[in-house]
């Protein structure tokens, strides 16, 4: 199964066209997943919301992770290494996209953090892109998806008596 082309998946993370593809009805739940958070920083969300989040991200990434290792061609064996698991890629384009969708619709368009919103998410999806072609071309190989360390994995609730 082919990789989403960064219109299709930015599609998906905005709720459009999601289709059978597994990624499609993952990047939209990354999409509603930052929105939720977007919306809960602008009402001062509580620690326990952030964490919540985070863990969310972390899982939705690891099912992109896993989808990409059991799906994608195997790499060259000179491939290059990418910086970053596809899940963390995603999420980052995820949460880039509903920023700048978010401030389109909430501050006046010709602010400079609109342009800038949208610049980042552009590039995003062209590296996003480039990375996709490169993998189809067995190319460039992703990283295995980072393990959370100990102390990541801690929270305040575990260090109290």
């Amino acid at each position: 199964m082919p990789l989403l082309s960064g219109e299709a998946l930015s599609a998906a993370i905005r709720g459009h066209h999601l289709g059978d593809h597994p990624l499609a009805r993952l990047a939209a739940r990354f999409g509603a997943m930052h929105h939720r958070h977007l919306i809960g920083l602008e009402a001062e969300c509580r620690a326990e919301c952030r964490a919540e989040c985070r863990c969310q991200r972390a899982e939705l990434a690891a099912e992109v992770d896993a989808w990409a290792r059991d799906h994608l061609p195997v790499p060259h064996p000179a491939a290059t290494l990418h910086a970053e698991p596809l899940g963390a890629v995603i999420d980052r384009l995820a949460e880039a996209q509903v920023v700048a969708y978010h401030l389109l619709m909430t501050v006046d368009p010709v602010d400079p953090r609109v342009h800038a919103a949208w610049y980042r998410l552009a590039e995003l999806v062209d590296g996003y892109n480039d990375l996709i072609t490169a993998l189809s071309q067995r190319s460039r190989r992703l990283p295995a998806p980072r393990q959370p360390s100990m102390t990541e994995s801690r929270t305040p609730e575990a260090d109290s008596p």
